[in-house]
């Protein structure tokens, strides 16, 4: 009687442990592995990208290039190929992508506009010394300053760096077509 209601428990056990395999392997993993495709696509989106994943790489120097390298891997663009260079003499960071504004364009004429405005703020926000940003596409440059970006929010970037402040004042600008016109015009175009 013992060895057969051992014996009942060890195949409820097996039943049991199979079910939660399948239930792990056919659901949850599928699940999450959704949802980090779906992060990874809303960080693309200047609209959709999560300040919280960028704050980490807030600095008082420029300098620091691992720093600042992370940071721009971390925002909108990061897809692409990336280089930098820093001019620490000049409190400018050069960041130079290996594609052309055209080809990013394709699907959205404003896509590097959003993500050049969204990432200049970003930069300038985070790291309180940068004063001059160089971004280099293949065929087209554009060169964005911290006192432009000021101009856009107001004078002392960082009050920005909360979620709820982010997402109105930043973000939710970029849908705004005047803003974005606005906001390029104050780019210098080589």
């Amino acid at each position: 009687m013992l060895m057969k209601t051992r014996n009942r428990l060890i195949i409820c056990l097996a039943v049991i442990g199979v079910i939660a395999c399948l239930i792990v392997q056919g659901y949850i993993i599928p699940q999450n592995n959704y949802e980090k495709a779906q992060y990874i696509t809303q960080q693309q989106n200047p609209s959709t990208h999560d300040l919280n994943s960028i704050l980490k790489y807030k600095n008082k120097y420029m300098g620091n290039i691992s720093n600042l390298s992370n940071l721009f891997y971390n925002l909108p663009l990061n897809n692409l190929g990336i280089s930098f260079r820093l001019f620490p003499d000049k409190l400018t960071a050069e960041v130079n992508y290996k594609e052309a504004v055209w080809r990013i364009n394709e699907s959205d004429e404003n896509k590097v506009n959003k993500a050049l405005i969204y990432n200049s703020t970003a930069a300038f926000a985070l790291i309180d010394n940068l004063e001059e940003i160089d971004y280099n596409f293949t065929g087209s440059s554009f060169k964005v300053k911290r006192a432009d970006v000021e101009k856009w929010y107001g004078s002392n970037l960082s009050w920005l760096l909360t979620k709820d402040t982010w997402k109105n004042k930043v973000q939710d600008k970029l849908e705004n077509y005047d803003f974005i016109k606005t906001c390029m015009g104050g780019m210098e175009i080589k």
